[in-house]
């Protein structure tokens, strides 16, 4: 049995922090630590404590979560940031946050994050390299001494975590240590595209494209404002 992972709550609104540890209390694999009001005392827990997850409001009185973070006082904590306020998510994921989840939370959208974290916890152990050397229609990737080959028509897609980047192809997945900018530089831009902050999709892949996502096989990719351009769609086709 895996070991849970030990999170905190950091939010200065009381109703905000029952709904994250209600949606939490969900998941077997999470476990409540504490929950704080006061983002420095909060700080005093997590040196002595080192969770595994922060879930963290912006706008607090004293000092926002965006400048605690800045401050590097927060461990390498997976960081959430959970705000009311859209406008911070460029700021949060220049500061490499997990998750920037939208208040109100629901229930999807906690689940999204709860279940991310933990295939990126399950992975990080097996993280994959870059090999230097690179093949037609292939990357190739290595773990110690072994080098594996991936044909570029198997990838389905590419996810951003941290600085790992998920690779998901028809049959596996393989996460990387790498940052998704790194890996997008080594891919051919004519069959991949980034449709998000974080998320690269093989374009030949794509089945539908929606409102604000794109549909590849069972899994739903969300498509950023700045990048719907990217599968040659007008503005229309996403109104």
């Amino acid at each position: 049995m895996e070991a849970p992972l030990r999170y905190i709550i950091i939010d200065d609104n009381e109703i905000d922090r029952a709904v994250i540890e209600s949606q939490a209390a969900k998941f077997p694999f999470l476990q409540k630590i504490i929950s704080c009001s006061n983002p420095l005392e909060a700080v005093e827990f997590i040196k002595n404590i080192s969770p595994d997850i922060i879930f963290l409001d912006i706008e607090m009185p004293g000092i926002s979560g965006i400048d605690l973070l800045r401050k590097k006082i927060i461990s390498n904590a997976i960081i959430v940031l959970i705000s009311s306020h859209p406008e911070f998510a460029l700021d949060g994921f220049e500061l490499d946050v997990f998750d920037y989840i939208l208040k109100p939370v629901t229930p999807d959208r906690f689940a999204a994050c709860a279940n991310r974290i933990r295939d990126f916890i399950r992975l990080r152990s097996k993280a994959f390299a870059f090999d230097s050397g690179q093949e037609n229609n292939f990357i190739i990737i290595k773990q110690g001494y072994d080098k594996y080959k991936i044909a570029l028509n198997d990838i389905l897609f590419l996810e951003s975590m941290k600085d790992y980047t998920r690779i998901t192809t028809s049959d596996s997945e393989y996460l990387m240590l790498s940052t998704l900018s790194n890996m997008i530089e080594k891919l051919p831009g004519e069959k991949f595209v980034r449709i998000h902050r974080s998320f690269v999709v093989n374009k030949s892949k794509v089945t539908t494209v929606q409102k604000n996502k794109a549909i590849i096989r069972n899994h739903e990719i969300p498509i950023g404002k700045l990048y719907k351009h990217e599968l040659n769609f007008t503005d229309d086709t996403f109104n």
